[in-house]
């Protein structure tokens, strides 16, 4: 595996559903709500989001991102000048992408063109392309639910609809 600095980047991203956000940054305290596959026969109705990754229309601000390339895939990090700085974007809690510290297990990430092809840094043309973004494992991100956080981004399910992100590249070959 080659790590390749020139071809990592630091960016901030909207969706075609809004701005990424993280619960606990946006509102600043723990933010919980219904299980979206919440079972009656459960014994817990609320599920703690607060460092998931949320998609919300009117989120106050952009989260910033840094994607580290390994070979033609990414580790991507929240960066920020608060809680969850420099932790990874993982999907470890069922499909729902959240904030893990960085560890050789969590989740990494193809870019893909709008015809689906694998890219990296270098096949991007400009500052703001669209691209979607897919795990190693071939899932795409994904936003389900409507809650009083936002979309829950998520590996693709049934019930999730497809994210295009937009990327706003602040820097290139950002360490």
């Amino acid at each position: 595996m080659g790590q390749n600095k020139e071809r990592s980047f630091v960016a901030t991203i909207s969706t075609n559903h809004g701005n990424l956000h993280l619960p606990r940054l946006t509102y600043g305290k723990t933010m919980r709500v219904r299980k979206l596959d919440y079972d009656v026969l459960s014994f817990e109705a609320n599920m703690d989001v607060s460092n998931y990754l949320c998609v919300l229309p009117d989120a106050p601000q952009r989260a910033r991102f840094y994607f580290y390339c390994i070979d033609d895939y990414y580790s991507i990090y929240v960066l920020t000048n608060a809680a969850y700085h420099r932790q990874a974007l993982s999907n470890e809690d069922k499909d729902f992408i959240a904030t893990i510290p960085p560890d050789r297990e969590q989740t990494t990430y193809n870019l893909l063109d709008e015809q689906g092809r694998i890219i990296t840094l270098d096949d991007l043309r400009g500052d703001n392309p669209t691209i979607r973004i897919q795990t190693r494992g071939g899932k795409l991100l994904s936003v389900r639910g409507k809650t009083r956080v936002g979309g829950l981004v998520c590996t693709e399910s049934f019930r999730s609809k497809p994210l295009d992100f937009k990327l706003d590249i602040l820097s290139r070959g950002a360490a």
